[in-house]
């Protein structure tokens, strides 16, 4: 009976959480916006209509709730991830931009909910921490993902070019560098090559 309370305590307060994130999306979007549109750290970004910024921020935050709750695969988040990174990628952000942006998101989001009065007085100081470390960690695996999404992409457009070896590859790429390695057929770096089936390598 303790063991059932305390549970569903839990996931009463994660449920507070996730509903103070989704009550304020377009507030703390605006935020995240109008920071990425000056910062000199996102020069990509700020190419885009400011409209556009609040609803990539926003879709973050709205589906923030669902991304952090215990049952959600971890696979699932990578996937997302990863194609947002190779998108990013064709779309001809720096990679350096997107993860200042990951990380600006993050930001913008903490500061919201700790210094904007929104949290209730009824959520005790060790219940905050425990929900703003799962933040961190969903921010920092989500740009972990989006990192691999982004160099699949690269790696598409290297190996496209003529005269690229598969060791030339190799160099370039090291093991670990991809997405698709983390699927449980991935046996060799040779797989990963071919595992695209985009192109043939010479």
């Amino acid at each position: 009976m303790i063991i059932i309370i305390i549970i569903t305590g839990g996931i009463m307060r994660f449920r507070q959480f996730v509903a103070i994130i989704e009550n304020n999306s377009s507030a703390i979007a605006k935020k995240w916006a109008k920071g990425v549109s000056e910062s000199r750290y996102t020069k990509t970004y700020r190419k885009l209509p400011r409209e556009e910024l609040v609803k990539i921020g926003k879709r973050v935050y709205d589906n923030l709730g669902q991304w952090l709750h215990p049952e959600t695969p971890q696979s699932e988040i990578g996937m997302i991830y990863a194609d947002i990174g190779a998108k990013r990628y064709e779309q001809g952000f720096p990679l350096c931009e997107i993860s200042y942006a990951i990380h600006y998101t993050k930001k913008v989001l903490l500061n919201h909910i700790l210094t904007e009065s929104v949290l209730p007085d009824t959520l005790k100081l060790y219940q905050t921490q425990d929900f703003v470390r799962m933040i961190h960690d969903f921010f920092d695996l989500a740009a972990f993902y989006l990192t691999r999404g982004f160099q699949e992409a690269l790696y598409k457009k290297v190996a496209s070019q003529k005269g690229i070896s598969k060791k030339n590859l190799q160099d370039i790429f090291p093991a670990g560098s991809f997405y698709y390695e983390m699927e449980p057929d991935f046996r060799s770096f040779e797989n990963a090559l071919e595992g695209f089936n985009l192109f043939k390598v010479q």
